[in-house]
Parts: C-alpha cells; structure tokens; sequence
C-alpha cells in the first residue's frame, strides 16, 4: 500500500531557533552596471566571490548562505567575528574596485543585525534577516549600518568608530531600530542619513529634525496630544523621499531643554529643525510650530493653530498634515536657494535638481532647455539618485503638452524610459510612480496600468501631493471626475505654497471643467495662469470653459495668450493625443478651435 498525505508531513525536518549576526550586502545600482557592460560586471563579481568574499567569510568562522545575484547573505554565530569579516570586505573590495571608472565600480551596501533567527531547508528567516537587509537599505554606498543590539552583544565598543543614527524608522518594520554607521575611510557619510560628508557629487538631500512639542498646560492630557502632534508629523514627513527626518527617539533628549540651534546641529546633524508648544487657554487649545534653519538660528516659518476642545483630536490629523506641507515647502525653498548661491565647483547631485526644477516651472524655451541640462548633469553626479530621472520623465512630458516636442512618440518614449529608471533606483519613489502612471495614461491610453501605478504612489507615499495630483489626472481622463476633484483638492492641502502650485490648480480646474462644473473651471485654471501665465494646459482649460459658459470673447482673448506663450502649438497634433475619453476629447477640441487656437 501507498503512504498517505500524513507521512510526507512527518518526513519534514523540523527547525532550529539560534541567535546569530546576520550580514546582508548588496551591490550598488547593480542592473545600471549589468546593462552598461553585463559580461564584464559578471566576471568582476565572480573573481570577488571566488577570491575576496567567500575566503573572507570562511575565514572569520561565517556561514555564506545564499548568493542574491546582486550581493549575499551570510551568519556568524560571534558578532565580533561579522564585523571583523564586513569591515575586511569593504576595504579590500574598496582597494580592487578603486582602479575602475566611478560609474563601473562593484561597491557593496552591508547590515547587520544580531538576532534569534530560523534555520530551515538550507536557509535562514525572521526578523533578524529582515532588520539586516532594511538596516543595508540605508547603509552609504562602501558603508556598514548595525543594530544597537548586535554592539549590544559586543560589548566593548570603545575602539570602533560609530555615526549614531537614531532610532529609524524602516519599511515593513513596526518599530523603530536604533542603528549605527561605522566611519570607514574614503566612505561617505553624508550619504548615510545626511550625516556630514565628503564627496563632491553624491546627492546630499536636507535633514530635518521635529523636536518634542513643549506643553505650557497644567492639564496631563495636553502633554499626550503634544507629543503625539510631534509623532505624526514625523510620521508625515517620513513620506517625503527628499527630506531626511531624525528619529523621535533622537530627539528626545531635547524634550524639557531649551533650544539652542548651533547644539542641535551639532548633536542631530540636522540643517533644519521644527519646534512647537500647545497651551491650553479655558476652552480652547492654541498650537504654535515654527521652522528653524540651523546654520542662521533664523525662523523660516511660523504659525498658530487655535482649536476648541472638542476639535482637538478630529482635527489632529489635517493640522499635522498642513505643518508637514509648509515644513516640507519652505525647506524646499530654502534648499533652492542655497543652490543658488553655490560655487559650481561645489554642487552635487540634489543641488543640480534644485537648480533644474527652479528653471523646468519658468516655462520659457531658454529656462526649460538648461532644466534638462541640469538634470543630465545631476544624474552624472550620482547616477543612483532616482530623482533626476524621475523630473527627467517629468521634463518630457511637458515638452509634449506645452507643444515643443519635435517627435512626440519619442518624448512619450523617454517618459517611460526615465521613470523605470527612477524605479530601479528606488521601488518606492512615489514621484516615480505617478508620472509614469500619468505618461501611460496621457500617452498610451493605458488607463489600467495608470490606475495601478498611480494607486501605488499614493500607497507607498500618502503624503506626496505629486502622487494625489497626477492619480487626480488619470480619474479625470476615464470620467470618474467626482474623485478625480477630490484627489485634486488633496494634493493641493498636501503643498498649497509650492513650485507646482500651479499645476496642481490646473488639474484641478481641468477636472471642474470634465465634471460640467465650468465657473469652478474658469476659477481654479485661472487661478493656475496667475500663478504661471505662460502654462498652456492652465491657458486651454481657461479658454474651454469659457467658451461652454457663452463668453467666448473673453475665450478669444485667452486663445490670443495661448498663441503668444506656445506659437507652434495646433489643436489637430493635439487631437490626437488628447488623453480624455468621448465624447470630451471631441468637445475639448471643438472648443478650442472656438477660443481660436489655431488648428
């Protein structure tokens, strides 16, 4: 007779439950590398598997567990021995790795964590695998990030060299981990959590500091609803891909001291912090916040909140929402500004975008061809930075709709092309995301994938308005103009004061003038021309939704300014791309042929 199901579930070995140091690596911008020379990048790997990393591994008494394709993951059973065998690793593959062009080096990321893990059928699982490959995902490129747990277990940490970075908060973790960056020679720590550093061209994106909110009321429940203001704007903040947030556990030591910018600096590493109060006057309760920049002690922002008692914790959430905007936009501008003011001998990749994005939203012909110089020139900087290739996809984009594009089909082409590339640099660039998202609907009518895509920038960002603002398009392109409305409006609570103030205006009247609500339409698209007058799309919403309101002289008048701002710019190379679905992209277009944009 055959054996039942029941003798194969017996046959399973069972488990084991060990504390070990778990090292995780990966390598740098790996498919960059694979695709600009794969046989090559294989064969550097391989001689560095087979002569540096294995014999090193070995050597400390580690256990190499699984080849990733792009790094490794390995366990010692001695902590000391892990971090013996990383820094080894680091500087002999650093010493081969040095003679290759920057662009073509094999530079590993490294975590390590110390924690019980599972060893089961040859490989190992838990969450001391999972903390170890987050704790790489932060790790400078040739740098090392460890758990408090694994120095912990050390010991007698005095003769190692450590950035403490904080308690941070990594994806898919629930709580936060105190980590720490070894400082390793020639390794950039400003490229670990904006840590001071060295290298000229690497990006090196602001850091921010929210320290505890003091309470000035007697009553105990103020004090909780202080901190917890602090906690979500933390929380909110975090969301935003170019800003640098310290963790709530770092600043804790600030929690009943007054401020003193040039210590926080100093201490946090920060080059801006926000601080805030709560006081609680008879039946009300008034919240104070304001925006420091460190290096001047001076305030770049500040505002009061008074709220009644009952409203205090309904309104929690969109008050700290509203701080995270203009926190995130007045750093924003500060950061613009210091670009601006920099010798070019010492930009780097962040103050290069700053520089594009400053010129990309002027929308003259001279301003947005140096935007894209100053893009290429910020991916050169630092080729694993996904932003500039995200704006890049961005800059394509308006190159179609502003009517500049000399081959629409290859602009729709770069759109796609950039934004993947920001993906690979960083699966969760929200930014990203969208725009793909938008150019698959804007472009290729593939509404489907748009929905996905910009659904999953509002997922992995909640607090990016460019990812509420670009799924507001895709909405209005397919007809769901109530929630495409509503989206709009969200992006525009989320950044009321920033560069694409404008845009996100214009989509919002755009989606007014797709939902029949034409006086909305006229009100926000001209709201956008304001804002920036030479902004076609606000210009053609405007004149629209004039003509289907009867005031077609005043839609005469703004077709005049449309031609002016965009004189090659025709309603037939734009009929057949015009994203939205009939029989709007038909009366679209009939009604700019009517505000006399030439045909």
């Amino acid at each position: 007779m055959g054996q039942g199901p029941e003798h194969l579930v017996d046959a399973v070995p069972d488990f084991e439950r060990q504390h070990r140091a778990v090292l995780v690596t990966d390598v740098v911008g790996y498919a960059r590398l694979m695709e600009a020379d794969e046989v090559g990048t294989h064969a550097r790997y391989r001689r560095l598997r087979v002569g540096v990393i294995d014999p090193t591994i070995i050597s400390h008494r580690g256990e190499l567990i699984k080849n990733t394709g792009d790094g490794f993951v390995a366990v010692f059973e001695s902590p000391r021995d892990a971090i013996r065998c990383t820094t080894e690793l680091q500087q002999r593959i650093g010493n081969l790795e040095g003679s290759q062009p920057p662009e073509r080096r094999i530079t590993f990321r490294t975590g390590v964590s110390w924690e019980p893990i599972i060893f089961d059928m040859d490989d190992v699982y838990g969450h001391g695998v999972n903390m170890a490959a987050r704790l790489q995902s932060v790790a400078s490129p040739g740098g090392i990030v460890v758990s408090s747990s694994l120095l912990g277990a050390l010991g007698d940490v005095r003769d190692l060299q450590l950035d403490d970075l904080g308690e941070l908060r990594l994806k898919n973790l629930s709580r936060p981990i105190h980590a720490f960056a070894f400082i390793l020679p020639g390794v950039d720590r400003g490229a670990t959590l904006g840590l001071p550093g060295t290298s000229a061209g690497w990006a090196k994106l602001p850091s921010i500091a929210v320290l505890p909110f003091k309470n000035f009321s007697s009553e105990p429940q103020d004090a909780y609803f202080a901190e917890g203001f602090a906690d979500d704007i933390i929380s909110s903040l975090s969301n935003i891909p170019e800003l640098l947030i310290v963790s709530r556990g770092s600043t804790m030591a600030f929690r009943q001291r007054a401020i003193d910018p040039i210590e926080i600096g100093e201490r946090l590493g920060v080059q801006y912090f926000a601080a805030g109060s709560v006081r609680r006057m008879n039946s009300n309760v008034r919240l104070s916040v304001e925006l420091v920049d460190v290096s001047t002690a001076c305030v770049l922002w500040s505002d009061k909140y008074d709220l009644g008692i009952e409203e205090v914790f309904s309104a929690q959430d969109d008050i700290a929402i509203n701080i995270m905007g203009k926190i995130a936009n007045h750093v924003r501008r500060a950061e613009v500004k210091r670009a601006l003011r920099k010798a070019p001998h010492s930009l780097n990749a962040y103050d290069y975008l700053l520089r594009a994005l400053d010129a990309l939203y002027k929308l003259d012909f001279a301003n947005f061809s140096r935007a894209r110089a100053l893009l290429e020139k910020a991916r050169t900087e630092d080729d694993s930075y996904a932003a500039p290739y995200a704006f890049g996809a961005h800059w394509h984009m308006f190159n179609i709709a502003e009517g500049w594009s000399s081959d629409v089909d290859a602009d729709a082409a770069e759109v796609i092309r950039l934004s993947e590339c920001a993906i690979e640099r960083d699966p969760s660039n929200s930014l990203a995301l969208a725009i793909q998202g938008h150019g698959r609907g804007m472009f290729f009518r593939d509404y489907d994938s748009a929905i996905d895509l910009v659904e999953r920038a509002i997922a992995v960002s909640p607090s990016n308005s460019w990812a509420w603002i670009f799924s507001s398009g895709q909405f209005g392109f397919i007809g769901e103009t109530e929630s495409a409305i509503a989206r709009a409006e969200r992006a525009i609570r989320l950044s009321p004061i920033d560069q694409q103030a404008f845009f996100n205006y214009c989509l919002l009247g755009q989606n007014h003038y797709l939902n029949g609500n034409y006086n909305d339409a006229v009100r926000w698209s001209r709201k956008a021309l304001s804002l920036n007058p030479r902004f076609g799309n606000a210009a053609r919403v405007l004149a629209s939704s004039l003509v289907a309101i009867g005031r077609v002289d005043d839609a005469l008048r703004i077709g005049k300014h449309h031609a002016r701002i965009l004189p090659s710019f025709r309603v037939s190379d734009y009929e057949r791309r015009c994203p939205f679905k009939q029989p709007q992209a038909s009366l679209y277009v009939d009604r700019l042929r009517a505000a006399g944009i030439p045909t």
